[in-house]
């Protein structure tokens, strides 16, 4: 095993060893704590703040054991922002696929779920998502980007899950987008194995 492929199996068998409720309860409190900042960051001078502008937020729909987002999600909705999932999408059959954002409606989570949030890592023909009346925005709308991840060290370097997908992803959001990594504090590690083109993250929230 490379490296990274080391510290990528020993952090996600820590984080998988959380039990179920303390997880809830710190993705509970990293949402808590993300929110406070997107309403400072946002905050006007005068008493209009966050929320109630029209924010556009870019996360993810958490698979196995990653930080529950959802309770940011269902506090963006009730703000009435606007919000983003990804889905892995191909071109053809015989083209890699990439990552692209839909908008998700509060419904789209619970009674119309479609395939690809149930299964975050498959990739799907891009027109058969178009035909089911999906379609992909431009990363300059998002306003603000939640970045799962594997772990982190002090200096803010992400290791992901080795597809590359957020390295692409993060070069084309607008240089004023909140873009914050969200981890559990058993994801931090001394030091994250990088190369020379990886960058750190403006900012992580951990518990």
């Amino acid at each position: 095993m490379t490296l990274k492929q080391d510290v990528r199996a020993s952090v996600l068998a820590r984080r998988k060893e959380i039990p179920s409720a303390l997880r809830k309860e710190k993705s509970l409190s990293i949402c808590e704590q993300l929110l406070s900042e997107i309403d400072s960051r946002f905050a006007s001078d005068t008493p209009l703040n966050a929320s109630n502008r029209q924010l556009r937020i870019a996360a993810y729909e958490p698979m196995n054991s990653e930080v529950d987002v959802h309770p940011l999600l269902h506090a963006a909705y009730e703000r009435g922002w606007e919000v983003y999932l990804p889905c892995m999408a191909k071109d053809t059959l015989d083209t890699p696929a990439r990552m692209v954002f839909f908008p998700i409606r509060p419904s789209h989570l619970t009674e119309q779920r479609s395939a690809f949030l149930d299964h975050p890592a498959r990739p799907y023909l891009l027109d058969d998502l178009h035909m089911q009346g999906w379609q992909e925005v431009d990363e300059q709308l998002f306003d603000i980007a939640v970045i799962p991840l594997v772990a982190f060290d002090d200096a803010l370097m992400r290791l992901g899950y080795g597809g590359g997908n957020y390295d692409r992803f993060l070069p084309k959001l607008r240089h004023d987008c909140l873009v914050a990594g969200v981890a559990f504090e058993e994801q931090r590690v001394d030091s994250v194995p990088t190369e020379p083109h990886d960058l750190p993250l403006p900012r992580i929230f951990s518990v």
